[in-house]
């Protein structure tokens, strides 16, 4: 069985700033796996465990990027592939599941694609059903709990959802996102740590995935807008008693023409 992992990279912390056209500008700003794809990674681990075969961990990003899929490594991914291309800078979550389909479909023997459940920067949650819908494999959401798995056969899960859990199936290939509840991510030993540490993941351009620059284009832009200018500041309206303040109140919102 062949399981592949989506990584995004997202900032460290919350300390980032939002550009007029609304896009997030985390540079300078270290880059960590995202939150739950470190669940869907930990999933994707197991399973390989129970039926061997291999785990690809995916990603789109620069050559810095590198050390976090030996991160993968170190945890039980067999694989990691890089996609890298100064083309997939600006990608939105659409463009991003294009890149990402391209890959899958050129390793060829996928049987299933894990992913979190959403970003913690976009917090979008359309990057599986995007890639599912482009790669024209069913899709499960939100899993808490992975029932069956067979190998050319059938995926049996829960879905959490907020106020019932479903069991749901379908047949392989097929795109899974998963929530956190599904399981405790473990740690990487050091000794897995320095086996991976020299290790140079394939990079794949977006000439290797066969794509060009329409490809790649948003799916939609907003209109560039500047952020209003903050409020001036108050004023405070004092006086020995209520009936004061209420006068000297109501004089200033007559001089201002408020009233």
């Amino acid at each position: 069985m062949h399981i592949v992992v989506c990584l995004k990279q997202v900032p460290r912390d919350n300390s980032v700033k939002i550009r007029p056209d609304l896009t997030i500008d985390a540079e300078g700003i270290e880059r960590i796996i995202n939150l739950f794809d470190e669940y869907a990674l930990e999933e994707g681990i197991r399973w390989n465990e129970q039926h061997g075969g291999k785990v690809t961990a995916l990603s789109i990003g620069t050559s810095e990027w590198v050390e976090q899929l030996r991160r993968a490594l170190a945890m039980g991914a067999t694989d990691a592939l890089l996609l890298s291309d100064p083309a997939f800078a600006q990608l939105d979550t659409i463009a991003a599941a294009r890149v990402a389909a391209a890959a899958i479909r050129k390793l060829g023997d996928v049987d299933l694609v894990i992913t979190g459940r959403n970003s913690t920067d976009d917090e979008t949650g359309a990057f599986a059903p995007a890639l599912a819908r482009l790669l024209g494999w069913p899709q499960v959401t939100y899993v808490g709990k992975v029932l069956e798995l067979q190998p050319g056969g059938t995926l049996r899960v829960e879905r959490h959802l907020e106020s019932v859990i479903e069991t749901v199936s379908c047949r392989l290939p097929a795109v899974m996102s998963v929530i956190k509840d599904i399981n405790e991510p473990r740690y990487p030993s050091l000794l897995k740590i320095k086996r991976v540490a020299k290790v140079e993941p394939p990079v794949w351009t977006a000439a290797d995935l066969g794509l060009n620059a329409a490809d790649l284009t948003p799916t939609a832009q907003l209109a560039e807008r500047v952020p209003p200018p903050p409020r001036p500041k108050g004023e405070m309206i004092d006086g020995p008693d209520a009936a004061t303040k209420v006068r000297k109140l109501v004089d200033k919102l007559m001089e201002y023409q408020v009233i």
